[in-house]
């Protein structure tokens, strides 16, 4: 008496009973539910689309801080207490601050009304990097208030900022201080870079009106 049973063969189903006669009836099945080629489609589709997910966070994300940073427009009379606070920089106000006076290059600049009340501008460096500039800023303790902390902290003087909210400034103390160097702090990764090596080269590199 034979019993009927099947013995694993490696993917291979042997029927056992047929064995005693010469006959082996082999049953061919995949173990694992596909075929190699078929499981390596599957994960070169998933980590395709997981690359493509992760692209379109990305991009997103920072289409929507670029909308939520980007600088609100002012009513008529904020714009117009804006303006003002441009064109009369405080200069006794912040050099009491800093407890230094305020270089004479920061202060030819903003002598340029018609450049620092430009808006939504460009500025490029020696190196050919370009940089976009929503607003500068008035020259005055309120702007100190209204900064990220971190500039604030330090001896720094702001200068502008841009669509997401990173502030352009210049270090008023250190070995190029004299030169007046623009930085810009990037207040989503606390990191610094450097925009220009002078104020001059800065004011050289903004882009002209058309």
């Amino acid at each position: 008496m034979y019993f009927l049973t099947a013995v694993d063969l490696g993917g291979y189903a042997v029927n056992e009973d047929l064995a005693p006669f010469g006959h082996v009836k082999v049953n061919y099945y995949d173990v694992d539910g596909g075929s190699p080629l078929q499981m390596f489609l599957s994960v070169v589709l998933s980590v395709f689309g997981f690359i493509v997910l992760i692209l379109a966070v990305y991009v997103g994300g920072n289409w929507l801080l670029g909308h939520l940073r980007k600088p609100k427009p002012r009513s008529e009379e904020s714009a117009r207490r804006y303006k003002s606070r441009l064109l009369n920089p405080r200069w006794d106000e912040l050099e009491a601050h800093f407890n230094q006076a305020i270089p004479e290059q920061i202060k030819r600049f903003y002598a340029q009304t018609e450049i620092i009340n430009r808006r939504d501008l460009r500025v490029s460096n020696a190196s050919g990097a370009s940089y976009h500039i929503a607003q500068f800023l008035p020259a005055d303790t309120e702007t100190l208030k209204e900064i990220w902390p971190e500039v604030r902290e330090s001896t720094n003087f702001p200068l502008a900022t841009d669509a997401f909210g990173d502030c352009y400034y210049i270090p008023l103390n250190g070995e190029k201080s004299a030169q007046c160097s623009v930085m810009c702090y990037h207040h989503d990764g606390s990191d610094v870079e450097s925009v220009s090596t002078s104020l001059d080269e800065f004011v050289h590199g903004l882009e002209k009106v058309s």
